[in-house]
């Protein structure tokens, strides 16, 4: 389905099936008390004790629909790195992850995996970025930010970096990133920096750090009316999946199918829209409107160029 793309990333959802009491990555195949397999769930962050809560419920979800493929127990696991899911994956450690386009699509890269589903992260099942300017400023469109210095958040990021550079590029501009805000930048280039927030990019534009900022829709919308009233947005990128759904080659076609049955169907039950809005308050999951395919094709080219961009300015996703 996937064409070789191309490196690596950040943040993850994902679930594992194996075989045994314990856990380690030394025995990749614990089994659950009833002997049968586990279902594991993991994610990226350094702080594990504040993602387990709201994951385990989603993990016993699963596992307590899916004993016909052999599932009788859910867990959570933490992963420290992007890599490190898409090793496990690759392995049969990870079986399904929840994850933006950016590093999904780095995870299949870099293990095979597939996507199958949209998850609905937040309750939306799309998002953008917005270009924004201070109200004062001379900016009026994506031409107008040649010669000046933008904030993007960071280049692990869907929202944040890749969904932006691509409209810039898409607009035949030149994005080159920049150590510092006060570094030059030529008369045909954008220079940018890294907030590593998008509330700090709408810092920086407005006190005049940077002349604009790359910030995705769902953090504009909670950007204050006072600061909103001295902001303006240039122009905004179209809509991708909030969240996919990938699951890892190990899994059988069975598993596969179990596994989406119960995804699309959670919201139909009490049990499941109480995992789900303990799950980063996810509404639900769903088919990709145009098919899978179709939204990988749509999105594989840009991937690819995000990850040329990186290795010719030298920076590590």
């Amino acid at each position: 389905m996937l064409n070789k793309l191309t490196s690596s990333l950040l943040l993850t959802s994902s679930i594992i099936f194996l075989a045994g009491c314990g856990f380690s990555q030394a025995d990749s195949t614990p089994k659950g008390a009833s002997g049968g397999e586990s279902i594991i769930l993991t994610d990226v962050d350094f702080d594990p004790e504040s993602l387990i809560p709201e994951t385990q419920p989603m993990a016993d979800y699963l596992a307590s629909k899916l004993k016909k493929v052999g599932v009788t127990q859910g867990e959570v696991k933490i992963a420290p790195d992007v890599d490190t899911v898409a090793e496990w994956m690759a392995s049969g450690e990870v079986n399904l992850y929840f994850d933006s386009v950016f590093p999904a699509m780095q995870v299949m890269e870099k293990s095979g995996a597939t996507p199958i589903l949209r998850r609905w992260k937040d309750g939306v099942p799309e998002y953008n970025t917005l270009f924004i300017a201070r109200q004062d400023s001379d900016l009026s469109d994506l031409a107008s930010l040649q010669g000046k210095m933008m904030a993007m958040q960071k280049p692990s990021s869907s929202s944040g970096f890749m969904f932006p550079l691509i409209e810039l590029m898409d607009n035949d501009l030149t994005p080159v990133t920049k150590a510092e805000a006060n570094h030059p930048v030529d008369e045909d280039e954008i220079g940018y920096i890294f907030s590593g927030e998008d509330e700090t990019t709408v810092e920086w534009v407005l006190n005049g750090k940077v002349q604009a900022g790359a910030v995705d829709s769902e953090t504009w919308a909670e950007v204050s009316d006072a600061d909103r009233a001295q902001l303006m947005v240039i122009t905004e990128t179209p809509k991708y999946p909030r969240h996919m759904v990938v699951v890892g080659p190990s899994l059988s076609d069975q598993q596969i199918a179990a596994v989406k049955d119960v995804l699309l169907d959670m919201e139909t039950s009490q049990k499941g829209r109480a995992a789900l809005v303990e799950f980063s308050e996810t509404a639900e999951f769903d088919e990709f409107p145009e098919g899978v395919d179709e939204a990988i094709l749509k999105l594989q080219d840009s991937y690819n160029r995000v990850q040329e961009h990186l290795a010719a300015q030298q920076i590590s996703s």
